[in-house]
C-alpha cells in the first residue's frame, strides 16, 4: 500500500510539474549581501505566501503574470516587486535596514545577527524543518551544526539529547521565545513534552558558547534558541500528512488569517501522531496544538497571545541494552516491555502534558526605545510507568521470557500465588498482598514567570539593554499504585521513610500513595544589562546578570507533621562581552568572553533526598573565551572558530529518572568535578549556478575531566546508601563525539524540485563512565572508544500546483547506507564492549509526506 502511495505521489507530481510558476530567488541585506532569513513574500491580492530559508533562499508559486510581489521582515524596510516573467536563474531582492532596528524578534527573543553579534551560530528555517524533520525529534534537524549532537537514544517518539561542545542537555540553555524551557529543578529538556513545537517552529538557532540570550545563566555549552511563527501577513489554509516506512503517522491542519484592516492576525496549528513505533513498543497516540493571536493596536503598541502543547502517550525504552542482546535479539529489541492478554504492556512508558501559554507586549516608548514584556504560564501533568516491589524484592525486570522480554504470566503468578503472612504495625496479620506492584511516576508542577527587556538608543551607534526574569515554579512528585498485577493489595512499609508507619495506613490499592510524595519551590529573578556600540567596522558589547535563586523543599512521606525544609538563598552572576570586527564587506573576526557562577540546580541544593540541604553547595564556576573568522560572499560562506572553556565545581546525576534495571545498579550523585572543553569548529557553504550548493562542517573537541572527587550512591528510592571515590581524572568526556564531519548538498531542478543530501561521521566518541565503577584508584583506563560510525540522509521535496492550489511533496530516506551504529551509552568494569551497555541507531527507513496550502 505505502508502494502504490509513493508512485501514485511521482505521477501526479511528474504531470503537474511543468504546469507550475515557481518564482525562485533570494533575500539579501542591501548593502553586505548577507542573507535574510524568515522574510516573509506575499503575491499581492492572494493568499499566497511564502518564507524565505536560512541561506535567504525561497520558491514562490504563482498563478498567474503578471504578479505583484510584497517583501517585509521586521527592521527592514518594505519592498515590492513586479514579476512580469520568470527570470531563467531567478531573482534577489535586496531589503534596505531602518536607520535604528528596534525588533521584538531581536530584543525579546536574543536572535544573533550575521557580523553584527560576536558568537558562532547557525540558523535552521521553518522549510528545512517541514522538508527534511519528518518523524524524528526536534533536536535531529540540529545535527548540520559543528559542535552539535543529537541522539535518539532508547528510540521512543520524542525521546532524544541534545549536546553542544561536549556539555549535556542541563548546561544549554533552550530558549521559547526568548524564555527559558530547562526544567527549574534539573535543567534538562523533555522533547516529547514539546512535540508541538515541531509544527509551530518559525526558525530554530543554535548559539554555540556564551550565545546571545541576557536570561540564559546554564548556556555552559550553548543556546538552542526557537522562535515560532509570528505576524504571518497573508491568509491561507494548509494540511500535511506524512507515513514512515515503520507505521508512524502525522496528520497537521493549519490556518492562518493573514494581516486584517483593523490590525488583527491570527494563526492555528493542530496535528495528531500515531503508530507503533520503530523499535518494539514503542507506540505512540499524541496530540499538538499552536494557536497565536496578535493585534497591533497602533504604531507603538501590539500584543501577542501564544499557547502551544502536546499531550501525548508513547513507550518507552529506557534500559540500556549489552552488544550480547543486540546480536542475538536485533537492533530494535527493547526490554522494557511485554504482553499480558494478547495487550502490550510496556514497564516504561511515558504520559504528559505541558501546554505554554504567554502574553508578549511590544512597546515603541519613542523613536529609539521599546519595551518588549512577556509574561508566561506552564502547567504540567503527567509522568511515566513505575514499579515498586515489597521489602526490595525481584523487581518486574528479573521476569523474563525465553525471547527476552517482560514476562508478565510469571509476575501475576509470583503475587497471585504469594501464600506469606504480614503481621502489620497494628498487630493485624495479613496475606494475599503482591509483592510486585506497576505504579506511576508523576510529576507535576506549576512554572510561572515574566521577561522584560528595555532597549534604548543613546546615541547614534550606542544601545543599551537591560531588563528583569523572574522565574516561579512549584512542583509534586509522587509514586501511585495502578496495577496490582495478580495479588489483592499491597503494603507499604514504610522502611526507607525517616518518620517510620508514623500512624500511618499500610495496606494500599490502586490509586493510593507510596514511597514518593515531596515537591520543590523555587523563587528565580534576575537582572540583566547590556551595552552594545558601533564604532564604524567596530561592534562591540559588553554585559552582565545577577541572579538570586531561593529554594524549598517539601516532604510529607517522611516528615508527615512538618513537611516544609527551611528556606535555602544562592546566589550568582555572569559577565560576558565581544568585538566583531568587519574587515571588509566580506570578512570579520570576532572573540568573545566570559565568567558565570551558576547557582546549582535544586537536586543538588536538597541533593540528600530529604528536607536537610547540602551544606557548602558551591556554584559551578565557568570561564570561558572563543575567536573566530567568517568570510561571506552571494557564493560562498566560511565561518571558522576555535573555544576553550574551563568548567569548575560540576554536579551530576547519573541515571536520573529512569528505573534502575536490578538491585546491584545505583544512582550516584557527583559534586566537585572540574573539566577542560577545547575545540576547533569550522563551516563552509559553495552555491553554484543559482541552484545548487555544497557545506561542510567539521568539529575537533578535547574534553577532559581534570580531578577525582567522592559521590553518593542511592537506590532505585533515591536513599543514600553510601559514599565513595571516583577516580575521574583524566577521563576523556563522555556522550559525544569529539570529532564530527559533515557534507550536504542541495540542487534545484526545474525551479520547483528539490534534492537534498546530508553526511555525518562520528569519531573518538567515547562511552560515558558510571562512577560507581571508577572506585579503583589503579584503573586510569579509558572509558570505551565507540567504533566510528556515519550516517548519510537523502530527501526530495516538489512544490507543485495542483487544482489551484501550492502543494509540496516530501520523501526522505534517512540512514540510507543502513549503517547501525552506537548513539551513546554506559562504560562498564571491563572498559570493553562486552561490559558495556548502550542504545543503537535506527536502521535504513523511509518517510513521505504533503502539504497542501490553500
Amino acid at each position: 500500500m505505502k508502494k502504490l502511495f509513493l508512485l501514485a505521489s511521482f505521477i501526479l507530481i511528474l504531470q503537474a510539474a511543468n504546469a507550475q510558476l515557481s518564482l525562485i530567488g533570494k533575500v539579501l541585506e542591501a548593502g553586505s549581501d548577507n542573507p535574510v532569513s524568515g522574510a516573509q513574500l506575499l503575491v499581492r491580492g492572494t493568499n499566497t505566501g511564502t518564507l524565505s530559508q536560512t541561506d535567504g533562499r525561497f520558491i514562490l508559486s504563482l498563478t498567474r503574470l503578471p504578479a505583484e510581489v510584497e517583501v517585509s521582515f521586521v527592521g527592514y524596510k518594505k519592498y515590492s516587486i513586479n514579476i512580469t516573467e520568470l527570470p531563467k536563474d531567478g531573482i534577489t531582492i535586496r531589503l534596505k535596514p531602518e536607520s535604528f532596528q528596534l525588533d521584538e524578534i531581536h530584543v525579546l527573543h536574543d536572535v544573533a545577527r550575521e557580523r553584527h553579534s560576536p558568537v558562532s551560530f547557525t540558523t535552521f528555517s521553518q522549510t528545512l524543518i517541514e522538508s527534511k524533520l519528518g518523524d524524528r525529534p526536534l533536536p535531529e534537524i540540529m545535527q548540520n551544526t559543528p559542535g552539535l549532537y543529537a541522539a535518539r537514544d532508547g528510540g521512543g517518539s520524542g525521546d532524544a539529547t541534545v549536546s553542544i561542545r561536549g556539555f549535556q542537555q542541563e548546561n544549554i540553555a533552550v530558549l521559547l521565545n526568548g524564555v527559558p524551557i530547562n526544567g527549574a529543578e534539573n535543567g534538562l529538556v523533555y522533547w516529547n513534552n514539546w512535540i508541538g513545537l515541531t509544527e509551530a517552529t518559525s526558525s530554530i538557532q543554535v548559539q554555540r558558547g556564551i550565545g546571545a540570550s541576557k536570561v540564559a545563566l546554564n548556556s555552559v555549552g550553548g543556546t538552542i534558541n526557537i522562535v515560532t511563527r509570528h505576524q504571518v501577513r497573508y491568509k491561507g489554509f494548509n494540511f500535511s500528512q506524512q507515513y514512515t516506512s515503520y507505521g508512524n503517522k502525522k496528520t497537521t491542519f493549519g490556518y492562518q488569517s493573514g494581516l486584517s484592516d483593523d490590525g488583527w492576525t491570527l494563526q492555528l496549528l493542530g496535528s495528531r501522531t500515531s503508530g507503533q513505533g520503530y523499535i518494539d513498543g514503542t507506540y505512540v497516540d499524541a496530540w499538538a496544538y499552536f494557536i497565536d493571536l496578535e493585534k497591533r493596536i497602533n504604531q507603538s503598541h501590539t500584543i501577542q497571545f501564544t499557547a502551544l502543547g502536546g499531550p501525548e502517550r508513547h513507550g518507552q525504552r529506557n534500559l540500556k541494552l549489552s552488544y550480547s542482546e543486540v546480536e542475538q535479539y536485533g537492533y530494535t529489541y527493547n526490554k522494557d516491555w511485554g504482553s499480558y492478554n494478547g495487550k502490550i504492556n510496556n514497564a516504561s512508558e511515558n504520559f504528559y502534558h505541558k501546554p505554554h501559554m504567554a502574553i508578549n507586549h511590544y512597546w515603541q516608548t519613542g523613536r529609539t526605545s521599546l519595551l518588549s514584556t512577556s509574561v508566561y504560564f506552564t502547567p504540567g501533568y503527567g509522568g511515566g510507568k513505575w514499579q515498586d516491589s515489597f521489602q526490595y524484592g525481584p523487581g518486574i525486570f528479573n521476569f523474563r521470557n525465553p525471547s527476552g522480554q517482560v514476562d508478565w504470566n510469571s509476575i501475576y503468578e509470583y503475587n497471585s500465588s504469594n501464600t506469606d503472612e504480614y503481621e502489620l504495625d497494628n498487630g493485624e496479620k495479613v496475606s494475599g498482598y503482591s509483592k510486585l506492584v506497576q505504579t506511576h511516576f508523576l510529576a507535576s508542577h506549576v512554572w510561572a514567570g515574566m521577561v522584560s527587556s528595555y532597549e534604548k538608543e543613546l546615541s547614534p551607534g550606542t544601545r543599551l539593554i537591560a531588563g528583569v526574569h523572574y522565574r516561579y515554579f512549584r512542583s509534586k512528585l509522587r509514586q501511585k499504585v495502578t496495577n496490582l498485577l495478580g495479588g489483592e493489595f499491597y503494603i507499604e512499609d514504610y522502611a526507607w521513610s525517616l518518620a517510620g508507619i508514623a500512624g500511618r495506613d499500610q495496606i494500599k490499592m490502586p490509586g493510593d500513595i507510596i514511597r514518593i510524595n515531596n515537591g520543590g519551590i523555587l523563587h528565580n529573578s534576575s537582572i540583566f544589562v547590556q551595552l552594545e556600540k558601533t564604532i564604524g567596522k567596530v561592534i562591540a558589547f559588553a554585559g552582565g546578570t545577577f541572579t538570586d535563586s531561593r529554594y524549598q523543599r517539601f516532604d510529607p512521606y517522611n516528615y508527615p507533621t512538618d513537611p516544609y525544609s527551611e528556606w535555602v538563598n544562592k546566589r550568582g552572576a555572569d559577565v560576558k562581552g565581544g568585538i566583531n570586527y568587519n574587515v571588509t564587506m566580506q570578512s570579520n573576526i570576532f572573540v568573545n568572553a566570559g565568567y558565570f557562577s551558576k547557582t546549582p540546580y535544586y537536586k543538588y541544593v536538597f541533593g540528600n533526598f530529604n528536607n536537610v540541604p547540602v551544606r557548602n553547595q558551591r556554584n559551578e564556576q565557568v570561564l570561558t573565551t572563543e575567536l573566530g573568522y567568517g568570510y561571506r560572499r552571494p557564493s560562498v560562506d566560511l565561518l571558522v572558530n576555535a573555544y576553550y572553556t574551563l568548567w569548575k565545581d560540576v554536579s551530576f546525576l547519573s541515571n536520573e529518572y529512569i528505573q534502575l534495571e536490578n538491585n546491584t545498579q545505583s544512582r550516584a550523585m557527583v559534586s566537585g568535578l572540574d573539566a577542560l572543553h577545547k575545540g576547533i569548529e569550522a563551516e563552509a557553504v559553495v552555491r553554484i549556478a543559482g541552484n545548487m550548493q555544497i557545506g561542510a562542517l567539521v568539529s575537533l573537541g578535547n574534553w577532559k575531566w581534570k580531578n577525582d572527587v567522592s559521590a553518593k550512591l542511592l537506590n532505585d528510592l533515591d536513599v543514600v546508601v553510601d559514599t565513595i571515590s571516583v577516580f575521574a581524572k583524566g577521563l576523556r568526556v563522555g556522550g559525544h563525539p569529539q570529532l564530527q564531519a559533515g557534507l550536504n548538498a542541495e540542487l534545484i531542478l526545474m525551479k520547483n524540485i528539490v534534492l537534498s543530501s546530508e553526511w555525518h561521521y562520528f569519531d573518538r566518541h567515547y562511552a560515558s563512565f558510571d562512577p560507581a565503577k571508577r572506585q579503583n584508584p589503579a584503573d586510569r583506563q579509558q572509558s570505551l572508544k565507540l567504533p566510528s560510525a556515519h550516517q548519510l540522509n537523502l530527501h526530495i521535496q516538489i512544490t507543485t500546483e495542483l487544482l489551484q492550489t501550492e502543494t509540496r511533496f516530501f520523501v526522505s530516506c534517512f540512514n540510507a547506507l543502513d549503517q547501525y551504529y552506537v548513539l551513546k551509552g554506559e562504560d562498564g568494569i571491563g572498559h570493553n564492549m562486552d561490559t558495556f551497555r548502550g542504545f543503537w541507531s535506527y536502521g535504513r527507513n523511509f518517510q513521505v509526506g504533503m502539504k497542501v496550502t490553500f
